[in-house]
């Protein structure tokens, strides 16, 4: 008797729970086509196999906003340690991506193979940074796989501290940063920074 009473609510709930995903890929409920368009964006600049090999959709962080989605993508290559980045850009609700808005992180593989060595470690690049000079400062330096946006592609950044003060409401700093191709070890640029 019990089980005849709950059977429909039971099937019910079954039914609605198997196709309240129908024709949805991710929490933010982007459609299906428009993440095929985005990975199909993104695979026009790494190549398929590197991006099937080291870029995921990071669902968690992609967003509906308000003309489309804001798409975001893990970057990681597990062998090499350090070397991991986010992808972000934006597509209308079409799926085209929007050009007028920031896409930071994907690495041109294609048009520049030598983009995606990513041959140099994250102890390398400190040895690279000694013999380039770089201050050792007064503590360890912070050494940062990053994306530039003027260059358009990943570096290594190392940053030396040369000059601190902590307050419980202030920090001061300054020193000077490195950027290093991870892919052949050259030296980009230096630069002073300074934080009052």
């Amino acid at each position: 008797m019990i089980i005849k009473l709950f059977a429909p609510i039971i099937i019910s709930s079954l039914l609605f729970a198997a196709c309240c995903n129908c024709g949805k890929i991710n929490k933010t409920g982007s459609p299906e086509e428009l993440q095929k368009k985005a990975d199909s964006f993104v695979i026009s600049k790494t190549g398929e196999e590197f991006f099937t090999k080291y870029i995921k959709a990071d669902y968690d962080k992609t967003t509906q906003i308000k003309d489309g989605y804001l798409m975001v993508y893990s970057f990681s290559i597990p062998e090499r340690e350090g070397i991991n980045g986010e992808i972000r850009f934006s597509i209308d609700s079409l799926g085209n991506v929007q050009t007028n808005k920031e896409v930071v992180g994907i690495p041109d593989c294609l048009s520049t193979p030598g983009n995606c060595d990513f041959n140099i470690s994250g102890d390398e690049v400190k040895n690279i940074a000694r013999q380039a000079g770089l201050e050792e400062g007064i503590k360890d330096w912070e050494v940062d796989f990053v994306w530039s946006n003027d260059h358009k592609k990943y570096f290594w950044q190392i940053r030396a501290t040369t000059s601190e003060t902590k307050g419980t409401e202030f920090y001061r700093g300054s020193g000077k940063f490195m950027l290093i191709d991870p892919n052949n070890g050259t030296v980009i640029e230096t630069k002073d920074w300074r934080v009052n």
